[in-house]
């Protein structure tokens, strides 16, 4: 690979650990490979790059999804690389904490809030002012020292210093995004800067937050004893989720790469985890374990926005193993029941308007939360995802004595509907589907979808093991710049979309709703990432043998399932029930309400 950069292409190799061969295997070349990487840091530092990252994935991976149209079930060509993977866990570690800091606290408890990720503040003069425990064990500086004593060249120092001066000068709030090489281990870190303001000291300074992580002292016993691993391995496993590649572990440990190889394999097996990706994010959830004391506290009734619609509380179901599973209910309390499933963005409350029109219809609308979700105890991995939302809202109707009764569902989460109707036939009396969740069986109709809808779905097809990572950023996102902004941006291509969310009580519905997906008090990243992967094959077995009506309602703009994708579903399904609207897209059901609850009464037993 000739050329200026040659030289420095090839130590970018030997710390990602990587294999020159790949860029001949089909599968991600390695200049693609290192470009992805770094904007991945980027937005694990700066969410705002989310939308780049998304347009870099497509130009250079979209070709991978190209060919000939296939079987949703069949074998496809998985994008599955190990290097991306396991800086895929890393940032994403590094939005763990992001997330968690606050503008209006003081410089000791922003950093703090950073327990894995390296982070710090300085003032205009270059003296730090805080710094966390990980910034003390890896970076070498404490509050008091000064930021030439970072393990960086003088260069790169003065850079850093530059660029803070220019972030404390902007006239609007602004970070600047660097990329130094560490002295100590050689290695690339990335640091957010930003503009703080310390309130207690009554001076603004500047936050540091690094993609370098600690080892906790006390983390090499608990990975032996938990895993059952030697010291050696404990060691390797440390080195790589400190982001060295086997390589390098080779390197310093005086071993052949294939003996690195042998140990990782062994690490692997004991921890009964299948890439090294999946042991980095273990071991890194045990890092949460030690450093966290406090456990999350329950939370009281969903939180109400000052509008229309009244608080609602949770109602909880135990179920077995201690599982809690909750659920809300609205309109008519004695009414004929009504299921709703509200997405996989948790929409489970209505606008105010459609909530009083269903207690005057006598309907009682109850709405399962479902593991991982709010309260509801997480299911115990992505293979039992499926069974426990199943057999949790058949407990739920056994729970009120419901022998049968119609659903409501939202778009693909019709899946759910279909998968209790063949698992427990009779339970359900139709199907009212509000934007067509059907399975996808052809590279085309991912192609045809809006860049967010795709992005999301042709990853947890194509890329499953990176799409968690992804699902955590977009959400981070949504927590930086608010929900109306996020939600203009996934349906910025549908102006039917973004002019239905605009409705105040729609807004009021869809924020106050989601708060179980996304709040201040919950993500549910994992679960809606396990449940867009399992929807992600041919289940269209299940939809011709539901036993029941569909009713679907479509709108001509979702982003989703466009126009083109409609007809063809139209050809497959000609048993189901369609109505269409060309005004629409797939809010449809916040739009349509009225007409929708129409349909439902229809397939009341």
């Amino acid at each position: 690979m000739p050329g200026p950069g040659h030289a420095d292409l090839e130590a970018e190799y030997r710390w990602l650990g990587m294999q020159r061969e790949d860029e001949h295997s089909g599968n991600v070349g390695q200049t693609d490979k290192l470009e992805i990487i770094d904007h991945i840091y980027r937005v694990a530092v700066e969410p705002e790059r989310y939308e780049q990252l998304l347009d870099l994935w497509e130009e250079r991976l979209g070709l991978l999804r190209s060919g000939d149209d296939i079987r949703a079930d069949g074998p496809v060509a998985s994008i599955h690389d190990s290097g991306l993977e396991s800086h895929f866990a890393r940032a994403s570690a590094v939005l763990d904490r992001l997330d968690q800091s606050a503008a209006d606290k003081n410089a000791h408890a922003i950093v703090n809030a950073f327990d894995r990720s390296a982070a710090f503040t300085f003032a205009d003069n270059g003296d730090i002012t805080a710094a966390n425990a990980a910034a003390k064990l890896v970076l070498g500086i404490s509050p008091g020292s000064s930021v030439d004593a970072l393990p960086f060249d003088a260069a790169e120092i003065s850079i850093l210093k530059r660029e803070a001066g220019r972030v404390a000068a902007s006239a609007s709030p602004s970070d600047s995004f660097v990329r130094f090489r560490l002295t100590t281990t050689k290695r690339p870190v990335v640091i957010r800067l930003s503009s703080i303001d310390d309130r207690e000291q009554s001076r603004a300074e500047t936050l540091a937050v690094t993609s370098e992580m600690a080892w906790p002292a006390q983390l090499s016993s608990v990975v032996r004893e938990a895993f059952g691993l030697t010291e050696t391995e404990a060691e390797i496993l440390r080195a790589l989720v400190e982001g060295a590649g086997l390589k390098e572990i080779a390197v310093r440990r005086g071993r052949s790469p294939d003996t690195i190889k042998t140990q990782l394999r062994s690490i692997l097996s004991k921890s009964e985890t299948r890439t090294q990706a999946e042991l980095i994010r273990l071991t890194l959830g045990l890092m949460d374990v030690i450093s966290t004391a406090d456990a999350a506290s329950d939370q009281g009734p969903a939180a109400s926005l000052r509008g229309k619609l009244k608080p609602l509380p949770f109602i909880s179901i135990e179920r077995p193993g201690g599982r809690r599973s909750d659920h809300i209910v609205f309109g008519d309390p004695s009414g004929r029941p009504v299921l709703f499933f509200p997405l996989n963005y948790g929409l489970i409350r209505w606008p105010a308007s459609a909530e009083i029109a269903a207690e005057r219809a006598g309907l009682k609308i109850i709405v399962p939360i479902r593991a991982g979700y709010g309260h509801s105890t997480r299911a115990e991995s992505r293979s039992t995802f499926v069974d426990t939302v199943v057999e949790d809202t058949v407990a739920l109707l056994d729970h009120y004595g419901i022998e049968k009764c119609p659903v409501i569902a939202l778009s693909v989460d019709s899946y759910f509907a279909y998968r209790i109707a063949n698992q427990h036939p009779g339970r359900l009396t139709g199907l009212v589907n509000c934007s067509a969740g059907l399975p996808i069986t052809s590279r085309t109709q991912y192609e045809r979808m809006h860049k967010w809808h795709r992005f999301i779905l042709a990853n947890a097809k194509f890329a499953p093991s990176m799409l968690p990572f992804m699902v955590k950023a977009g959400f981070s996102l949504s927590r930086r710049i608010g929900k109306r902004k996020f939600v203009h941006a996934v349906y910025g291509g549908s102006q039917a979309d973004v002019l239905t969310f605009e409705d105040p009580e729609v807004m009021e519905a869809m924020v106050m709703g989601s708060e179980v997906c996304l709040s201040d008090w919950h993500s549910a990243h994992e679960a809606f990432s396990h449940e867009v992967i399992v929807e992600q094959y041919d289940w269209s077995d299940l939809v011709r043998n539901c036993g029941f009506p569909v009713i679907i309602w479509q709108g001509h703009q979702d982003p989703q399932v466009p126009l083109a994708t409609v007809r063809e579903l139209q050809q497959i399904y000609p048993h189901i029930q369609w109505h269409e609207d060309e005004k629409a897209g797939q809010l449809i059901f916040f739009k349509n309400w009225p007409r929708i609850l129409e349909s439902a009464e229809k397939l009341l037993p």
